[in-house]
């Protein structure tokens, strides 16, 4: 059962802070699934890779080609990229590119920390709606 405050601060959260969030998601099932590989409960493993792939594909969907410009584009080809990883981690039960999706999770998450802070409060940062429309569960 889902913590309910969990689920309400996600819900409220903004776009700034979901994002943060689905980085350190996707870095915490990642290691989780390495470790289920490691017993081989390989159905485990494609459970936590799965969440991944949706989180990744909620990133890609979320990106704003025409504002987001190269860095929109460069950011879309790193998630696709992760995407393939994390594909051949699942089927050939590799390790090696479970780490590596991982490694690109940290990375995203410290510059995205990073550019907050030269931002200012990530927690005030909207979208133009006001919302953010992401459709994963963290």
């Amino acid at each position: 059962m889902k913590n309910v405050y969990s689920e309400n601060f996600v819900k409220t959260a903004s776009p700034a802070k979901l994002i943060e969030m689905l980085y350190e998601k996707s870095i915490e099932l990642l290691n989780d699934a390495k470790q289920e590989l490691e017993k081989e409960d390989f159905i485990a493993t494609n459970e936590k890779i799965k969440r991944v792939q949706d989180i990744v594909t909620e990133l890609n969907l979320s990106l704003d080609m025409e504002k987001g410009g190269d860095i929109a584009a460069s950011l879309r080809a790193l998630y696709n990229y992760i995407y393939r990883l994390l594909i051949e981690g699942n089927t050939k039960r590799n390790p090696e590119k479970i780490d590596e999706a991982s490694f690109y999770f940290k990375e995203l998450l410290e510059a995205w920390r990073s550019a907050m802070k030269a931002v200012g409060n990530t927690a005030n940062m909207k979208s133009d709606q006001g919302e953010s429309h992401f459709n994963v569960s963290i």
